[in-house]
């Protein structure tokens, strides 16, 4: 079982953090390669990355890695449409704050631009949506495109960078990101939350992504992640501005009217407890196993 038990380690082993692009992987020695997968994956451009850091960081970031129950300043979703803890503030948590750091800086970035094909990438300092993501069973995220604009810079979002930290984990947990095609009809590419694997992804009008149905693992376990984007100036081209997430149901999906409401509201902003108590009451028993 995930019990997230801290080694031994004396706490200076995080200056390897310090260290650059010597804290990852052999995979910076093959971004022509990752760059023609993510130029040709379908339904639109990704790569999967193993081995994101090297073994001795990523242990050492997992030792680390917050539960749900620990004194932090966690923001729990927590409706029909996104089950998650998400953690932005790491003034508590030196470590977090110091990989944040490592992967805006210019060397880094300048990676992402390789891979991506993007020159005009950037760095989002607002780190705006970034953080700490953790699921516990039930959890979910409903599929999605992403903002499109930043709601404080206006600059573009471009990619996204999810790395996984989850451990002792089944495929019949669920949990898998899913990657839907451009007409929303079928999911085109799962990936498993594997521990120390990364997936870069382009955003944009078509690229709907999530976990949309409840995770199944034990007690004491989760889904662990962090993820971080990357912007640029916008393209003169974009059409379909969103200042927030664009959720959607799968096309399976019964949406009864009460439902309707709040992936409305949730266009526009968070959906509160107000808002449950008021137009879905008894959601937490009518989700037929979509929640």
């Amino acid at each position: 079982m995930d019990t997230n038990t801290v080694p031994t380690q004396k706490a200076e082993n995080f200056e390897l953090l310090n260290k650059g692009v010597e804290s990852f992987g052999s995979w910076i020695n093959n971004l022509e390669e990752l760059n023609k997968s993510f130029i040709n994956a379908k339904p639109f451009p990704n790569v999967e990355i193993d081995g994101f850091f090297k073994p001795e960081i990523a242990e050492l970031l997992y030792s680390v890695f917050p539960k749900v129950t620990d004194d932090h300043k966690w923001i729990v979703y927590n409706n029909p449409i996104e089950k998650k803890h998400a953690l932005t503030d790491f003034s508590s948590l030196p470590q977090f704050k110091d990989l944040f750091n490592l992967l805006q800086t210019k060397e880094f970035v300048d990676l992402v631009k390789k891979i991506s094909g993007i020159e005009n990438l950037e760095a989002d300092p607002n780190l705006h949506g970034a953080g700490l993501h953790q699921h516990i069973p039930g959890g979910k995220l409903d599929m999605h495109l992403d903002y499109s604009l930043h709601p404080v810079t206006g600059k573009e979002r471009r990619v996204n960078l999810i790395i996984y930290f989850t451990k002792d984990w089944q495929n019949d947990y669920g949990g898998a990101i899913e990657l839907w095609n451009e007409d929303f009809s079928n999911c085109e590419k799962k990936l498993s939350p594997c521990f120390n694997k990364a997936i870069l992804f382009r955003t944009s009008d078509v690229s709907y992504h999530g976990l949309p149905l409840p995770i199944k693992c034990p007690e004491g376990n989760s889904r662990k992640s962090i993820a971080i984007y990357y912007v640029s100036d916008p393209r003169p081209d974009l059409d379909n501005i969103r200042y927030k997430a664009q959720f959607r149901p799968l096309p399976t999906q019964p949406v009864n009217d009460k439902l309707e409401q709040l992936y409305r509201i949730r266009e526009k902003r968070i959906i509160t407890k107000d808002d449950l108590q008021t137009i879905y009451p008894n959601w937490e028993t009518d989700g037929n196993g979509f929640w």
